[in-house]
């Protein structure tokens, strides 16, 4: 490593134990001193879970001094075939095609370079992933169309974006050219490379999400999500709520006759403060089934249960596991390169790409 690239390095992980220190110990005022506006809903969940075998060994980064091994040889016919839930349709696109539109439906525009740069490879290898998993079978992933999930035609995008359509269309195929041909490897395959909006100061391991270990995927540090806006959200719900909308998800598996006080007990949660498990009306569920029964942005959530009523904070949005969008673009002003965004959310990995 080249001293400058150490002394870049040595900087970054000053900047990171500064601010998890401050996240830390201070994490009501920061957050009350950055607070903005709360942002719409992210495009999409991001990254759905994996449904392959782990990988079993380990392999350096490599990749900060700017010189990339050659890559592992793409399909011949680089493209991805997709079903439109919207439609009921399946189609094929070319990953030239696909890539600029999976970006729109990703990021703001308005995102640093860097940080558009490591989404790019980011999808590009979460979907090469995903058509490998699939191979010989109808699609190799789904898509969304008339929810701009994971890509939509161009004619979307010029429709949505009218004249600015051109100016947009061209930082999209800038950031993806720039990245052309890259993509995250473990033992020579594309990894999962996990993305989601904004963590809670750090990210998730797969294993306590998805209860599936990836040696990539572990918690990191990304204490800059606290200052974007939509980190903190609030859900309260009345014991009626809580009690109808916890039937609707499990049905007969729970039981409210309980005192109310044992509704909502046994909270077990990682050291970054996602829920691992919880036991609701006598049935133990795990943090992605309380987040999506109860309506909440992520799994790293508290509970209040002192006013009578069930008040749930939560910080972040979506899974956890991966990348931080909102973390990459945190990093990627303060003049990490898109290749040190990924070496940081996705350790030990191997990026590969042309030179």
């Amino acid at each position: 490593m080249s001293p400058q690239t150490r002394k870049r390095a040595r900087s970054l992980l000053a900047l990171f134990l500064a601010l998890y220190a401050a996240f830390t110990l201070l994490p009501g005022g920061v957050y009350a001193l950055y607070r903005a506006q709360e942002s719409p809903p992210p495009a999409q969940e991001a990254s759905p879970s994996p449904a392959a075998a782990q990988p079993t060994a380990t392999a350096a980064p490599g990749f900060l001094e700017g010189h990339l091994p050659a890559a592992t040889p793409a399909p011949q016919e680089d493209s991805f075939t997709l079903y439109d839930t919207a439609t009921g349709e399946t189609f094929t696109v070319t990953a030239e095609e696909f890539l600029p539109a999976a970006l729109a439906c990703e990021m703001d525009l308005s995102a640093p370079e860097e940080a558009l740069k490591a989404q790019a490879v980011a999808l590009y290898t979460f979907y090469s992933y995903q058509r490998a998993q699939h191979q010989g079978e109808a699609a190799h992933f789904a898509c969304d169309t008339a929810n701009w999930l994971v890509y939509v035609p161009q004619s979307a995008l010029e429709e949505r974006w009218g004249e600015d359509f051109p100016a947009y269309y061209e930082t999209l195929q800038q950031a993806v050219a720039a990245v052309k041909g890259q993509r995250l490897t473990w033992e020579g395959e594309p990894i999962c490379a996990a993305f989601f909006a904004i963590s809670g100061g750090a990210t998730a391991s797969s294993a306590n999400v998805w209860g599936q270990e990836f040696p990539y995927l572990q918690s990191v540090a990304s204490p800059g999500d606290c200052f974007a806006s939509g980190y903190l959200s609030t859900v309260t719900l009345t014991a009626q709520q809580l009690q109808a909308a916890g039937e609707a998800a499990w049905g007969d598996g729970v039981d409210f006759s309980l005192p109310r006080e044992q509704w909502f007990t046994d909270i077990a949660a990682t050291p970054a403060g996602y829920v691992t498990s919880a036991t609701v009306g006598g049935r133990l569920c795990t943090g992605e089934e309380l987040r999506e029964a109860f309506g909440l942005r992520s799994a790293c959530f508290t509970l209040d249960t002192s006013g009578g009523e069930f008040q749930f904070t939560v910080k972040g949005w979506g899974h956890g596991v991966g990348m931080s969008q909102a973390g990459a673009a945190f990093l990627a002003n303060q003049g990490a390169s898109y290749q040190e965004i990924l070496a940081h959310y996705y350790p030990g990995a191997l990026l590969e790409g042309a030179a």
